[in-house]
């Protein structure tokens, strides 16, 4: 996984070139703090937990070893299997799950579906309603949306090509249960399909609204004055090696942050 995978930027972006630059000359890594750099690599400003997971975050820089695996991250969404929804204390997999079962009764009906014990006959038939009769565009978007949702990226993959409905085409691509606006957006992008136009105003992956926009402005501030305070003014500091990798990892943290909200603040430079 690229670190910065989870952020658009240019390779010739100087805040980037001037971060990897300071990794390359901190030498051999610990594998924790690797471990917890990948943890930035997967915070999503659009996750539903985005609070919960900056303040684990936070919490691994300051330890230098994370406090959650990042290997398990994801373990209860609905692309792990039909029952991992059993272990999500939200009840938002199981929803998804739900969801799931539907879209799959609509393009081929299955009576063993409707057996199950958590089958929700009521959002099965709103789903239904909303799609409306098939037609091979529907049933592709469809096919394609199971695709996203379970992480079937093979399938994925295979059903994006259809050469028609772009836009609608790329709503269904940014379309996750573990968005904040879940399950409102995937209602709106049901509809959308149903009627097979795009959704105004869609809220997919990488979306943010001002709550979140307000509070991560906040803690990109806080991150940057840190690094401001810890920043030599000319004086000759030598600071610990654990020291200059946590400056790494809140330096990562802040850039990732900045890029996803969109923020136009610099980020400090730090004199080492």
């Amino acid at each position: 996984m690229n670190a910065w995978s989870n952020i658009e930027a240019s390779p010739k972006d100087s805040e980037i070139i001037e971060i990897d630059k300071l990794e390359k000359t901190l030498g051999d890594i610990p594998t924790r703090a690797k471990q917890v750099r990948e943890l930035i690599t997967r915070f999503e400003v659009c996750h539903f937990k985005y609070r919960e997971h900056l303040q684990k975050i936070n919490d691994s820089i300051l330890n230098l070893k994370p406090v959650i695996d990042a290997g398990k991250i994801g373990a209860n969404h609905v692309g792990k299997g039909e029952d991992a929804w059993r272990n999500d204390k939200t009840g938002r997999s199981l929803l998804g799950q739900q969801c799931l079962w539907a879209l799959r009764n609509w393009l081929d009906y299955n009576s063993q579906l409707e057996a199950l014990e958590n089958y929700d006959k009521e959002l099965a038939r709103q789903i239904s309603m909303w799609l409306g009769d098939k037609n091979p565009d529907k049933e592709r978007l469809v096919r394609l949306l199971i695709a996203r949702l379970t992480w079937d990226w093979k399938s994925y993959e295979e059903f994006q090509h259809g050469g028609k409905y772009k836009e609608l085409n790329d709503q269904v691509c940014r379309m996750d249960i573990c968005h904040f606006n879940f399950p409102e957006n995937l209602n709106a992008l049901l509809i959308g399909i149903g009627e097979m136009k795009p959704v105004k105003n869609f809220d997919g992956c990488s979306t943010f609204n001002d709550v979140i926009k307000e509070y991560l402005e906040e803690q990109f501030s806080t991150l940057c004055n840190y690094l401001k305070s810890k920043s030599s003014t000319g004086n000759d500091i030598s600071l610990a090696k654990t020291e200059l990798i946590k400056l790494w990892l809140i330096t990562c943290l802040a850039k990732t942050i900045k890029e996803q909200v969109g923020l136009t603040t610099s980020l400090p430079k730090l004199i080492i």
